[in-house]
């Protein structure tokens, strides 16, 4: 069990201060800050802090996956403004991802070849088990619901 880590990881997730820096953002997504700039005046993103003179801007986490997903859409020959439209519709998919996350996981465990993550009780379904997602390299994640042991 890594109940250590378990609880750091729920901790991490349900954090909303994750902030880089605008080098941050433009190395991990390969878009410059110029476009980044530009992205921001056209009200695409939003920094998280920024400072009076707009001279040191702070993007959240958030936002460093809203531009990654936005040019995804651009690489894959789409207009900048539909490729915004598009990541739009997934911010809140990836937000009810991050709440599942920090809500539910119980759990994690660490396979030969993958992981498993334990989301705790599924209502409904006996007290005594738990789903559990099992994911390993180059298959589909199973799930599966199992029985809670004390032993």
């Amino acid at each position: 069990m890594n109940s250590d880590f378990t609880q750091r990881v729920r901790t991490i997730m349900k954090a909303h201060d994750f902030l880089l820096g605008i080098g941050d953002i433009a190395s991990a997504t390969k878009v410059s800050q110029r476009q980044l700039r530009y992205w921001e005046k056209k009200g695409y993103i939003h920094p998280a802090k920024s400072s009076e003179e707009r001279r040191h801007r702070k993007y959240s986490y958030h936002t460093l996956m809203k531009v990654a997903m936005i040019q995804s859409y651009v690489d894959s020959g789409y207009t900048l403004s539909v490729a915004v439209e598009k990541a739009s519709q997934h911010e809140e998919m990836s937000n009810a991802l991050k709440h599942l996350i920090g809500d539910r996981l119980r759990d994690f465990n660490i396979l030969e070849d993958g992981y498993e993550l334990d989301f705790g009780m599924v209502e409904g379904v006996s007290q005594d088990k738990s789903l559990i997602a099992i994911m390993r390299k180059d298959r589909p994640t199973e799930f599966v619901l199992r029985n809670n042991s004390n032993d």
